[in-house]
């Protein structure tokens, strides 16, 4: 090991645990493990949101510092209540339902000991490192015009999906950190130092958007954060939210407050009034953004005829899979293998997602799509 962290900056490991006591589990063996590897020590403190009382024997037993407040935070709260609870120096904020992988917490260290304020990983949605997840969007005046231009049919569906997917491609092909303000809270390493400078996370956001609201102020602050591609980790994403009847609420309630902020009132009243009024105009095909001409649609276990793609000289193929019709956000599975002429979603990460219909796409290096089919999760029928 050519690298070595300086042992005077203490690490703090802060997860946030809601109703997922195996991936917590999971979790943090796997920090331990990694500890253990790199030659790291590091304090691993778990916030418990309200276990159910068949749970706490489990928590009990992670030798881990483990605070109870007696009631479900929210994970701004959560993560706030764990950093008040060490003098570490540096952070890692990580969710249950994630999973480092070996040398992650190490190349995330070594950002921060080089003058990083934040850093972040890179996430696959399975340990064989097969399928990409995708980075979070740019949230930004510009591109919440973009995208919500795109009800205006599918000309402007494709182009907003094109141009997402060139930023996305800078991500998923990074072989060193870049330089990236939209990290997710899943796992992120924060140094104390900018921690002070930037302030906690904004305790009125109960769920979700909580990280994007404190990344666009670390950038106002002129401090840097970035996206470290050496640390890589497993998200099985979304795991507590899917269990609870009020995630979708607070993620509305957040997103209004997150555009409230950066956006402005008048601008956020535009987004939700002028352009659902102009995608109802017949110009714009009523907001059809679909386009039906080559998809199908199937069930079950999703398996992928790539025999079509056998003459594209334009390698590797990229699958993309999303959740919405539009096909942002996707997660990808670049297929390098010219003789490959089906793929199968992997069954055990199928059977883990939410019961709802998926939008396939495949698309050679250059972007350009091939085809397109959706296939509903067998639950769903």
């Amino acid at each position: 090991m050519n690298y070595t962290h300086n042992i005077t900056m203490k690490i703090a490991i802060i997860l946030v645990h809601y109703h997922t006591p195996d991936l917590l589990l999971t979790a943090v063996e796997a920090v331990k493990s990694d500890l253990e590897s790199s030659g790291l020590k590091g304090e691993i403190i778990v916030i418990d949101n309200g276990s159910r009382p068949e749970d706490k024997e489990l928590l009990n037993s992670l030798n881990v510092k483990l605070i109870d407040p007696g009631e479900n935070l929210g994970y701004a709260r959560g993560v706030n209540l764990g950093v008040q609870n060490t003098d570490a120096d540096y952070f890692i904020f990580m969710n249950p339902d994630v999973e480092v992988l070996p040398g992650c917490i190490e190349a995330l260290v070594k950002s921060l000991d080089n003058g990083a304020s934040v850093a972040g990983p890179r996430f696959y949605m399975n340990r064989s490192k097969e399928i990409l997840l995708p980075p979070l969007m740019e949230l930004s005046r510009t591109n919440e015009i973009k995208w919500r231009l795109s009800v205006l049919g599918p000309s402007w569906g494709n182009w907003v999906r094109t141009s997402w997917r060139e930023s996305a491609k800078i991500q998923w092909l990074a072989e060193s950190p870049v330089v990236n303000y939209n990290l997710t809270g899943a796992l992120l390493a924060i140094r104390r130092d900018a921690w002070i400078k930037v302030g906690p996370f904004d305790e009125k956001y109960q769920l979700y958007f909580e990280e994007a609201d404190w990344l666009l102020r670390l950038k106002n602050k002129k401090l840097k954060s970035y996206y470290v591609p050496q640390a890589e980790a497993v998200h099985l994403y979304n795991q507590s939210a899917i269990t609870e009847p009020k995630a979708k609420k607070w993620f509305e309630e957040s997103s209004i407050r997150f555009r409230k902020r950066h956006y402005g009132y008048l601008f956020t009243s535009f987004l939700n009034h002028a352009v659902p009024m102009l995608a109802r105009l017949p110009i714009f095909g009523g907001g059809n953004q679909s386009n039906n001409n080559n998809s199908l649609s199937l069930t079950g276990l999703p398996v992928i005829d790539l025999s079509a793609c056998t003459d594209v000289r334009n390698t590797p193929i990229w699958i993309e899979v999303s959740e919405s019709p539009l096909g942002i956000p996707a997660v990808a599975i670049p297929i390098h293998d010219p003789n490959l002429t089906l793929w199968r979603f992997p069954r055990e990460i199928w059977d883990k997602l939410e019961s709802k219909t998926y939008h396939f796409r495949t698309v050679d290096n250059e972007g350009n799509e091939i085809s397109h089919f959706t296939c509903a999760h067998s639950q769903t029928i």
